[in-house]
């Protein structure tokens, strides 16, 4: 079957608006798609992208940590009492509301007073926090609600101040949060230096997230050397745009912003923030805490955001060898479905949900799909609903459902399981079952024993240290 380029794609600039792509009819729809191109290959294994889709808060003051400490999932502690300091490095992390639910996905970085032009003492805890640039505001006020009577100050980075950065090398060995425990690595860079950074943990080997002063290019702050790995200072693949890098996001199943992630609506383990270390499931409470904490211990997360294939019906699905990611194809024409979309089976009754489409770039994008429908994941006991041949479609309303059907093609949806987050839930499977009978067989044993061995692992670095 031929196949044409398609125009489908929505910009990272238009998902930051929040605007809704399938409101406008006809040709209005088509010159609005039309002054957009798709990314003419797939992301380079090496490379880094200035984020204008992202802004800083800085927030410093004697009581900085602590305030912070009760505010995100994440531990801004490191240590045991009574000799616990705040955290060296930069770290993912995330504001809640009271019910749980996310407010925003934010990077969390440490500062030294003396090199950002914020006026606290200069031996006072100074912090960065990186959020979607969309939603600068109601995290300012979501601070200033709690603020209350802590000494603290805080104030919203203008445009040009700083730089957000994401750098990547997949040729080079990265260290990884899920096999690392929690364990405070030395940063990539000096914290005396004006540049600060930190591993993203978002998918193994997904880069670092770094912040430069100025609009300069990132390797105007990183010569030879600069950094604690040679190979991290030379990015092969060069600067690409802000597109690119959501593309890559979305290839390795990773959300970002409130566009993706959606405010007051999502959990925080839905979009694999327990498996990224964003939560500290250890540390003392928190806003949004119990929830959390509940569902990590007695719940059963069913739902997860995971990269998705789109198709239509009839068409090849496009495959990778090791069929467990998407495969990027500009030259497929898919018409890409709005954001928040039911995923529904095909064929027959329309049934339970299978989950929803967030979004996409061409013929790729990223869904929160129900495991036991739409992966050969089973949660309980109760059986898995999975059938390797079913097929799912995006069920569409109003204006798009009569445009698809005009159009005569149904947009399919296959979700992928990446393998970090399959062994990652195997593992809580495997840990949350009763041992078994000594006569019994049991699948579950290779999983059980990583688990013993990262227990082994974290007890032998606390010792270390």
């Amino acid at each position: 079957m031929a196949t044409r380029r398609s125009t489908n794609f929505v910009c990272s600039r238009c998902l930051g608006n929040g605007k809704a792509f399938f409101s406008t009819s006809g040709r209005a729809r088509q010159q609005q798609q039309l002054k957009h191109e798709l990314p003419p290959v797939g992301p380079p294994a090496s490379g880094y992208a200035r984020l204008t889709n992202r802004a800083l808060i800085a927030i410093g003051g004697v009581d900085s940590t602590s305030f912070l400490q009760g505010m995100v999932t994440q531990n801004m502690l490191m240590g045991k009492d009574p000799v616990s300091a705040a955290r060296r490095t930069g770290s993912y992390s995330a504001f809640l509301n009271s019910q749980g639910r996310v407010l925003h996905d934010v990077f969390i970085y440490p500062m030294t007073p003396t090199n950002t032009g914020v006026n606290v003492g200069a031996e006072d805890p100074l912090w960065l926090i990186e959020v979607d640039k969309a939603e600068v505001k109601n995290l300012m006020k979501h601070l200033k609600k709690h603020k209350l009577r802590a000494k603290l100050t805080l104030r919203a980075l203008e445009d040009g101040e700083r730089s957000v950065w994401a750098a990547w090398n997949e040729h080079a060995e990265s260290r990884w949060a899920a096999y690392n425990l929690d364990s405070d690595f030395p940063s990539q860079v000096s914290p005396t230096s004006l540049v600060a950074g930190c591993i993203d943990t978002r998918a193994p080997a997904f880069g670092s997230r770094l912040l430069t002063p100025g609009d300069d290019d990132l390797l105007a702050h990183l010569p030879e050397g600069s950094c604690s790995s040679s190979s991290s200072s030379k990015f092969a693949g060069g600067e690409v745009d802000l597109e690119t890098y959501t593309l890559r996001r979305m290839l390795h199943g990773v959300a970002e912003g409130q566009a993706e992630i959606t405010r007051e609506s999502a959990l925080p383990m839905e979009c694999n923030m327990d498996l990224t270390r964003a939560i500290d499931f250890r540390k003392g409470c928190y806003v949004g805490q119990e929830l959390t904490i509940r569902t990590h211990h007695t719940g059963v997360v069913r739902k997860r955001i995971l990269p998705v294939q789109l198709y239509h019906e009839g068409n090849q699905l496009s495959s990778s060898s090791s069929n467990e990611t998407p495969v990027y194809d500009p030259q497929t024409a898919v018409s890409l479905p709005p954001g928040g979309a039911n995923i529904s089976k095909t064929g027959g009754r329309k049934g339970r949900s299978a989950g929803k489409f967030i979004t996409g770039i061409g013929n790729v994008g990223l869904g929160m799909c129900r495991l036991e429908m739409m992966t050969d994941i089973t949660l309980t006991g109760e059986g898995s609903q999975y059938v390797p041949s079913q097929e799912f479609k995006v069920s569409l309303d109003g204006e798009a459902a009569q445009q698809q059907s005009a159009d005569g093609q149904e947009v399919r949806v296959k979700a992928f399981l990446p393998p970090w987050v399959r062994e990652y839930i195997m593992a809580g499977i495997a840990r949350r079952a009763p041992a078994p009978r000594p006569s019994e067989g049991y699948e579950g044993f290779r999983a059980r024993d990583m688990v013993e061995q990262l227990e082994e692992e974290e007890a032998e670095a606390e010792e270390r240290r």
